[in-house]
């Protein structure tokens, strides 16, 4: 239950902290207390600082007050604070209080200097067990010490007439719980008056040791027959978890003497106006509108950018397709790709695509002129061979067509590399050495 510190500074700094419970096994609800111990063999310097301490499927109540002193732990005395809080449970299950992460200053046990130290404490298992099967299945469950009902009337109930507005108060006060859960009395319809829930307050009332809360809810009430009427009996039921038995609190009877009044002119007015004054019996909704898990401003948000981010996917799509394309329509006019062409292909048939581009000059001369005027000797002779051997019906003896185009893929590489004489492509003019 506790953590020791003395393994620091070579034994000379003695504190530790331990957390209890007063107990560990209780039902929803039904509160108990942590209570968390600092000791130091010393003294403090400074107040200790604590973490806020969170349990999940409870209400933690921290209480201000604390206690200093000597505590006895294992038979030796220390100097210590201790501090403590109320935790009210509102889930069935197993649970554990987890560490507390705790600072304190305080002095080595040989010197007045002061350390600070970190400590941690042992995180303490409890169980919370759900609503017994003796309780009644058609009340609210309420776990308490003690409940105590009270109702007050605004006026004289033997002294009314029809048309009269009153206010009924119902005050529910229950020790060692918390105001959120005490239940509401039901607001029942009786045919004698139109009954209007009015404002309901919940009160802590919590004393230094204990968590206590106290429900004031009222209605109002406009009577419209005259005769004598009668209240039924209200109980509120809670479970004492302490003498683990059911106990009931009961408001008696209420009757009613209600005379016939001639003055009735005003009676529609005072039904409009309190059903627009009064408090409806349904609870409000609790929170914003949820969508899909989320607040719906939030939701909204999230998809107008899921909106906003497929139009500037659909739009860089759009501008890509047309830039390729564009490149496409480029490289299909360009000399590389016809150079290629005409180097694939089985014949010479690309010959004069790739030719017109490569000059980039409509009056430019034709092959063979081109290359007697840049003397392409070896070039020139494989073309007069190849078109000798296709047009004049002879044999190709001298030159084959993987030769031509060597000889040309040479002439290309060569005027490529000589800046002066090779027409960049959109030149309209050439001038050779």
């Amino acid at each position: 239950m506790h953590i020791l510190c003395s393994n620091m500074l070579h034994a000379q700094l003695k504190c530790f902290a331990k957390v209890e419970l007063d107990r560990n096994n209780v039902y929803i609800q039904q509160p108990f207390k942590v209570t968390c111990t600092v000791l130091t063999a010393t003294w403090y310097t400074q107040p200790p600082e604590f973490d806020n301490i969170q349990i999940p499927g409870t209400f933690v109540v921290p209480f201000t007050h604390s206690q200093t002193g000597r505590f006895t732990d294992h038979g030796i005395e220390y100097s210590g604070i201790q501090f403590y809080y109320i935790v009210f449970p509102y889930k069935e299950g197993m649970f554990s209080v987890p560490s507390i992460t705790i600072t304190v200053a305080t002095p080595l046990e040989a010197g007045a200097a002061s350390s600070k130290v970190v400590l941690h404490t042992t995180p303490v298992s409890f169980v919370v067990k759900p609503v017994p099967e003796s309780f009644p299945h058609n009340e609210e469950w309420l776990v308490a010490g003690d409940v105590k009902l009270a109702d007050h009337w605004s006026k004289q109930l033997s002294t009314l007439k029809v048309g009269d507005v009153i206010e009924r108060t119902v005050t529910t006060d229950a020790s060692g719980t918390l105001p959120q859960f005490i239940p509401a009395l039901p607001t029942g319809k009786v045919s004698w008056a139109e009954v209007y829930p009015g404002k309901v307050t919940l009160k802590d009332t919590r004393d230094e040791y204990t968590a206590n809360g106290e429900r004031v809810q009222s209605s109002t009430w406009l009577l419209t027959k005259a005769g004598t009427f009668e209240l039924p009996p209200e109980k509120v039921s809670w479970w004492n978890p302490y003498a683990a038995r059911l106990y009931t609190r009961t408001l008696p009877a209420v009757k009613l003497q209600v005379a016939d009044n001639p003055h009735l002119g005003m009676l529609t007015t005072l039904e409009d106006s309190l059903a627009k004054a009064s408090t409806p019996l349904k609870p409000a909704k609790k929170g914003p509108r949820m969508i899909a898990g989320m607040i719906w401003y939030k939701a909204c948000l999230y998809a107008l950018a899921v909106l906003l981010l497929m139009w500037l996917l659909y739009r860089t799509g759009r501008y890509l397709t047309k830039k390729i394309k564009y490149l496409l329509q480029q490289y299909h006019q360009s000399e590389s790709f016809w150079f290629r062409q005409f180097m694939k292909a089985p014949a010479m048939t690309s010959l004069y695509q790739w030719w017109d581009r490569w000059r980039k000059n409509g009056e430019s001369p034709a092959v063979a002129v081109t290359l007697r005027q840049q003397q392409e000797t070896d070039a020139l002779k494989d073309l007069i061979s190849y078109d000798m051997a296709v047009y004049g019906n002879k044999q190709e003896n001298n030159v084959t067509i993987t030769q031509l185009k060597h000889r040309f893929r040479s002439y290309r590489n060569k005027w490529k590399h000589k800046k002066d004489n090779f027409i960049q492509p959109g030149n309209r003019q050439w001038t050779g050495n």
